[in-house]
């Protein structure tokens, strides 16, 4: 049996849709950001829906002190064919997603049942694949493509190992157990 998690209620706000969000965190843009529900935001979680649209799947859990930024990257205008500017990018989280404390993502895409470490760095523009694994202090340099059923660690990161067959039915059962485990405190 997993451990149930007790929060206190008054540091939460709870959605109708089960979105559970710690007052000590930065929402921006909300009108941007779209969330399935039942998902938990813990402290100091910043999320910019401000620079760009926002896609969010159910059953993601981002813990302490993550960035959850869209990515950029350069372009030019019809106004102004030679200047460059900066394009801000969509990010999309899919279903059963796990960040651990203190990464900053910048990805544009991150797959179902994906766990991404502690002290991590996603850069600009990455791609990570379903079932995939990133371990603690990686960092994905920009326009990395992480494949499904991938292991990939290190500073850069790079790919270490398959993941297993069961990964996917371990990460949504452990994420289910995890949000149905985090109740208010009596």
């Amino acid at each position: 049996m997993d451990a149930i998690i007790q929060y206190d209620k008054s540091e939460f706000h709870e959605t109708s849709s089960g979105i559970k969000i710690s007052k000590k965190s930065i929402i921006k843009g909300t009108e941007q950001i779209n969330v399935s529900g039942r998902c938990i935001f813990f402290n100091d979680v910043i999320l910019r829906g401000d620079l760009a649209k926002v896609s969010i799947g159910k059953y993601l859990v981002v813990h302490e002190k993550v960035t959850l930024k869209p990515s950029y990257t350069y372009g030019y205008t019809k106004e102004s064919p030679t200047k460059k500017v900066i394009k801000f990018l969509p990010l999309m989280i899919s279903d059963y997603v796990e960040i651990e404390s203190s990464s900053i993502i910048q990805a544009t895409k991150i797959g179902t049942c994906t766990s991404i470490g502690k002290n991590c760095y996603i850069s600009h523009r990455c791609v990570i694949g379903e079932n995939s694994i990133i371990l603690d202090d990686s960092i994905l340099p920009p326009d990395t493509v992480v494949p499904a059923n991938s292991v990939f660690g290190g500073r850069p990161a790079v790919y270490i190992a398959e993941t297993p067959e069961s990964t996917a039915i371990i990460q949504k059962q452990k994420l289910i157990n995890f949000y149905k485990n985090f109740m208010p405190k009596s």
